[in-house]
């Protein structure tokens, strides 16, 4: 017999649950008030350390240049995301009767990774390159972990954060590190490249060629020059800029709500609870479907997440520096990221979501036999509890721009033009004194809204 939970007594959780309001964060950073939307995330920060919250911390402490606050917040996402991994039984059982809420969030595998990235760029801008190089191989652990567990893993983010992690390796000098992360960078940017869009960028080639010409990897350099050309030589008195450009916001999870016909021929709910996923399954299929109201038995509404692209006014970056210039490449789509890892797992939430349906519609009809009262009591208690899981990490960038250029070595003035989808500028800003050092890298990220 499928077992029945008492979720009048659960109501009272669910309303205990508060939360902060990101349209204030939001606004705030588009109006370039990073700090005041630092200080509104500490002060309502919950009482319990969440990982959504953290990571919302993290990231916009690091646009404060918070950079330790912003580090200590990123830490402390980890270590919950690490031991959510193993699931809490109590809030699965409640999660299975009430709502995806209740769920241990460990945050989306492509959050977790892009995490690492600000982080070492925490470390990168304190002048600690040993701390970001740690980050960068806990990084890379991380997707080994992921690889390790899941054959069907798909890759999301690892292609960035494996490039990323070979420029700060060969900033540091790792060359031999730098090698192994541009190689996993170019395979990893092909095994995700069906879903996301995003070809192997041209550094990446170029820059196996030139790390393989210095280690005097002799095989590998002669088989990447054949497959990418010869890379660019570097200069004498010169030295590297890259900057990072994130443009926009990740679209939100929002949630919709949906309808599936039961009809009156339908049997379950008189055996055990496999007779009801079993059911739970059937139903998926009627999503949407109307029928003759004399077939209708109940109609079941759901409440389950959806999320829709929203591409940023500015898509793209052209640097002027003196008589140089140099466009983006676009190496980050956050927002694919998030649509693909969403639609991958939209079959089991709608699953999951339809047998705690189910069983709120089986708990609504035995209370309704005893006692009509109490069972119009339980169903507006099913109401009530039925919202869906809209969490995630809101702040992120809706995708990344690399820009990488030669420049003498001293100050130099950049001026930074952005462009909308047409390619036309939208907007743009000068940076002053960014230094170059000969036979170095200097590393920037710059993030616009709009």
């Amino acid at each position: 017999m499928t077992k029945i939970i008492p979720f009048l007594l659960i109501v009272p959780i669910l309303f205990g649950c508060a939360a902060y309001n990101f349209e204030t964060v939001e606004m705030n950073l588009n109006t370039g008030k990073s700090q005041e939307a630092y200080n509104y995330l500490k002060k309502n920060e919950p009482k319990k350390p969440d990982i959504p919250h953290k990571f919302e911390l993290g990231l916009i402490a690091h646009y404060a240049d918070l950079f330790p606050e912003s580090s200590k917040a990123f830490e402390q996402a980890e270590m919950i995301a690490e031991d959510r991994f193993t699931k809490s039984l109590t809030k699965e059982g409640l999660s299975l009767f009430t709502t995806d809420k209740l769920r241990p969030y460990t945050g989306s595998k492509y959050e977790r990774l892009i995490a690492h990235y600000y982080h070492a760029l925490n470390y990168i801008y304190q002048d600690k390159i040993e701390d970001a190089l740690v980050e960068c191989r806990r990084a890379t652990n991380l997707i080994n972990y992921f690889k390790d567990s899941s054959d069907d893993y798909d890759f999301f983010g690892t292609g960035f954060i494996a490039y990323f992690s070979a420029i700060i390796f060969e900033t540091a000098g790792e060359f031999n590190d730098a090698f192994i992360s541009y190689r996993q960078a170019e395979q990893y940017y092909k095994s995700a490249a069906e879903k996301t869009g995003i070809p192997i960028p041209g550094d990446v080639g170029h820059s196996l060629v030139r790390i393989t010409r210095k280690l005097r990897f002799t095989d590998e350099y002669e088989f990447y020059k054949r497959v990418y050309g010869e890379a660019p030589a570097q200069q004498d008195n010169h030295g590297e800029l890259i900057l990072f450009y994130e443009t926009g916001y990740v679209p939100k999870k929002k949630q919709q709500s949906l309808t599936f016909p039961i009809l009156k021929t339908d049997k379950f709910g008189e055996g055990d609870d496999e007779e009801t996923i079993k059911f739970a399954r059937t139903l998926r299929t009627r999503e949407g479907l109307v029928v003759e109201e004399v077939k209708l038995e109940y109609l079941l509404r759901i409440a389950v997440p959806t999320i829709r692209s929203k591409r940023p006014y500015l898509q793209g970056i052209h640097v002027s520096v003196e008589d140089q210039t140099a466009d983006g490449v676009l190496v980050e789509d956050i927002e694919r990221n998030a649509i693909e890892t969403f639609l991958d797992e939209r079959p089991i939430i709608l699953l999951r979501t339809l047998i705690r349906g189910l069983l709120k519609y089986l708990t609504f009809k035995q209370a309704d036999k005893k006692n009509p009262i109490v069972g119009s009591l339980v169903n507006l208690a099913g109401a009530i509890t039925e919202s869906a899981d809209t969490r995630s990490w809101q702040s992120l960038p809706n995708q990344i721009y690399m820009v990488r250029v030669q420049l003498p070595e001293g100050p130099h003035r950049l001026r930074l033009s952005f462009l909308n989808s047409d390619g036309q500028i939208g907007n743009s800003i000068s940076v002053n004194d960014v230094v170059i050092n000969a036979n170095q890298i200097t590393l920037l990220n710059f993030r616009t809204y709009e």
